[in-house]
């Protein structure tokens, strides 16, 4: 009888803890958004942004190549 009390109390713990989890995350996603409506989140974007442009200047330069690679690319595997 002890086992099934003991599986009982594991359970509703384990449950509690899961819970606790889910409040963890909610509360980690509201203050994200928090931070990115702030000055500083919008600088952090304008940041990421001016990083990132570095990328979409290579793919403007070497557009022609990457297209040729996706030609290639999809003749070699589309055959599976």
């Amino acid at each position: 009888m002890t086992t099934n009390r003991t599986s009982y109390h594991r359970q509703y713990y384990r449950k509690q803890v899961i819970n606790s989890q889910k409040n963890t995350i909610k509360n980690l996603r509201a203050d994200k958004k928090k931070f990115m409506e702030s000055p500083e989140g919008i600088a952090y974007k304008k940041r990421l942004m001016k990083e990132s442009g570095y990328q979409a200047e290579y793919r403007e330069k070497n557009k022609e190549k990457i297209k040729a690679y996706q030609k290639e690319y999809h003749i070699e595997y589309a055959k599976f």
